[in-house]
C-alpha cells in the first residue's frame, strides 16, 4: 500500500489489491472497511480514463475538506487499475470486483456493530458536493454504530 506524497488518500494498486482477495477469496470492500465509526470512501480508478482525470484533483480537494472536519473518522482510498489497448483485462477485473460497470465510481461504506461491512452510497462519476453529503450522512450512520448498546 503506497501513500501518495503531500496527501492522505491511500492509492492502492489493484492488481495488488487482488492477490490479496483471491487469497481470502474476498470483497474488496470488506477488505478495506476495518473499523467501526470510521467511514471509507474509495474511489475506483483506470489508467487513462478522462473521467478520473478529470476528478482525480478534485477528490483530493474532498478528501482534504472532509479530514479537517472528520479528522478521525474518515479514510480515502483509491484503488486504481492499469488499462492500455492491448492489455484491458486488469480493468474488466477491477469492474467485476467492485461490482460495477465505469469507472470512475465512488464507493463509501462503514462496518455495523456486528462486524459487517455496509455501503452507504454508490455513484459512477457524481459531483463531489453529492459525495461530501453521502459522507456527512455516513459519519452520522458510523457513529450509531460506534455508540454503546444500550
Amino acid at each position: 500500500m503506497a501513500i501518495a506524497e503531500g496527501m492522505t488518500v491511500t492509492v492502492l494498486n489493484f492488481a495488488d489489491l487482488k492477490k490479496t482477495l483471491d487469497k481470502k477469496n474476498g470483497d474488496p470492500l470488506n477488505t478495506l472497511v476495518k473499523k467501526v465509526g470510521t467511514v471509507y470512501v474509495v474511489a475506483v480508478t483506470r489508467e487513462k480514463c478522462p473521467g478520473c482525470e478529470k476528478q482525480e484533483p478534485l477528490f483530493e480537494k474532498l478528501e482534504s475538506r472532509m479530514k479537517k472536519k472528520y479528522p478521525r473518522q474518515t479514510e480515502f482510498f483509491r484503488v486504481h487499475a492499469f488499462f492500455s489497448q492491448e492489455q484491458r483485462e486488469e480493468a474488466k477485473q477491477c469492474l467485476t470486483a467492485f461490482r460495477t460497470v465505469a469507472f470512475p465510481t465512488y464507493i463509501i461504506g462503514i462496518k455495523d456493530d456486528v462486524g459487517n461491512c455496509r455501503e452507504t452510497y454508490r455513484s459512477i462519476e457524481p459531483p463531489m458536493r453529492e459525495i461530501e453529503r453521502n459522507i456527512e450522512i455516513s459519519v452520522e450512520l458510523a457513529t450509531l454504530f460506534e455508540s454503546p448498546k444500550q
